[in-house]
């Protein structure tokens, strides 16, 4: 038998502790997505609120600028880009697990990931036609799916400098190993 034993276990460590990772972050898309019309609102509420009180306190804005007008439309940008940041990370997840499962090709793994974290925004939006003060929408599936994308093309893309840096290493490395003829 060849190969190390602790090896594969460490693999298979890697590849629990990587899907782990993606079902969790499942789960946390699930239970912000359970919150009722009025407590996501709120949550949406305070994040503005800090905004626009340093933008105040640094002097960026006045305080008469800001707005119920104002506070709505930042709202609204801060839930849509708190749909695009999780469904971001949620590819990025998903794309590292695919890696420690040995999807060795990039492109693939991107094409993996992003079918099925825009799956999965798609039944998060039937889910939430389920609770009080939510609609499903379309256009949160396509948020989300712009945060699907930017987050499996950022880690498509790192991963593939990650790759071209240890191809140089390795060759320099070889290089530098080989006998020269004279």
């Amino acid at each position: 038998m060849s190969g190390n034993p602790s090896k594969g276990r460490k693999d298979w460590i890697l590849r629990i502790m990587a899907t782990a990772a993606v079902v969790a972050w499942m789960v946390v898309i699930f239970l912000m997505s359970a919150d009722d019309g009025n407590d996501s609102g709120r949550k949406s509420d305070k994040v503005v609120k800090v905004v626009f009180d340093a933008a105040v306190k640094v002097g960026i804005l006045e305080k008469e600028d800001v707005t119920p007008e104002l506070r709505e439309k930042a709202g609204f940008i801060v839930r849509k880009g708190a749909h695009m940041a999780e469904y971001a990370i949620l590819a990025v997840l998903l794309m590292l697990a695919l890696t420690s499962w040995g999807v060795t090709r990039i492109a693939v793994r991107a094409g993996i990931a992003v079918p099925i974290a825009a799956l999965y925004a798609a039944s998060d939006e039937y889910h939430q036609l389920s609770v009080s003060g939510r609609s499903g929408q379309w256009r949160d599936v396509g948020i989300d799916l712009c945060g699907v994308i930017v987050g499996a093309g950022l880690t498509a893309f790192t991963m593939f400098l990650v790759r071209r840096k240890r191809a140089k290493t390795r060759n320099a490395s070889e290089n530098v190993t080989k006998p020269t003829a004279e």
